[in-house]
């Protein structure tokens, strides 16, 4: 069989660019049924692709479903970072987040992407309407955003706006790792946290209850 290629986007370089696959590797993935039991063999195999046009490697994954080599652009992207939020993060705000990733080599940009990010946040949370600023104190002000993450928004939207407006200061390629960390945790605690404690209620019905009637020992 000859080279096997993808051409997909590179989180490295930015570029949609020819990934070349160079390696794979079998192994028996961990499983839980819903009941809680494990299964411990459940065949799975990790993909190493690299980019021909910064050279950078990519780490995919197929679980479960077994995959034949040609076929390794139906897996998972693992690492980098592919840009995508959970699920229960909005459509809006998931897309803006995706843009961002795509620019993240220009920091002006990427700054702004999130800024614009955060404006997805307050119009779902339905924050009241004005400057930014106001907005995100709306949310904090009812409990949506705790102080220390309300300091986490306020350096996104100061940077935000530094990015978009700033003559004489520019945003640093080592902010952009600080705004998609700050944006990530506020993303986690707004958004994804509450889905997955519904999700682990849910599936586990009597087994956690929302009010605690154990005894400490």
């Amino acid at each position: 069989m000859g080279t096997i290629h993808r051409v997909a986007f590179c989180p490295h370089c930015s570029n949609r660019a020819p990934q070349r696959l160079i390696h794979t590797h079998e192994y028996l993935g961990q499983g839980y049924s819903m009941d809680g039991s494990v299964d411990n063999g459940i065949p799975c195999t990790y993909y190493v692709a690299v980019c021909e046009t910064c050279n950078e490697i990519f780490l995919y994954n197929a679980f479960i479903n077994l995959v034949e080599d040609k076929d390794f652009h139906r897996t998972d992207l693992v690492w980098p970072d592919p840009g995508v939020l959970h699920q229960s993060v909005p459509k809006a705000i998931a897309e803006c987040y995706v843009e961002a990733a795509r620019i993240n080599l220009a920091p002006n940009a990427f700054a702004v992407q999130i800024r614009r990010a955060l404006e997805a946040l307050c119009d779902d949370r339905s924050a009241k309407k004005g400057a930014l600023q106001l907005r995100l104190q709306d949310l904090v002000s009812r409990g949506e955003v705790p102080p220390v993450l309300a300091e986490m928004t306020y350096v996104l939207r100061l940077l935000g706006n530094i990015g978009a407006h700033a003559a004489d200061q520019s945003i640093k390629p080592g902010h952009v790792l600080a705004i998609d960390d700050f944006f990530r945790v506020i993303i986690e605690y707004v958004y994804v946290a509450p889905s997955k404690l519904k999700e682990f209620r849910d599936r586990h019905k009597g087994f956690v209850t929302k009010k605690d009637t154990s005894s400490d020992d």
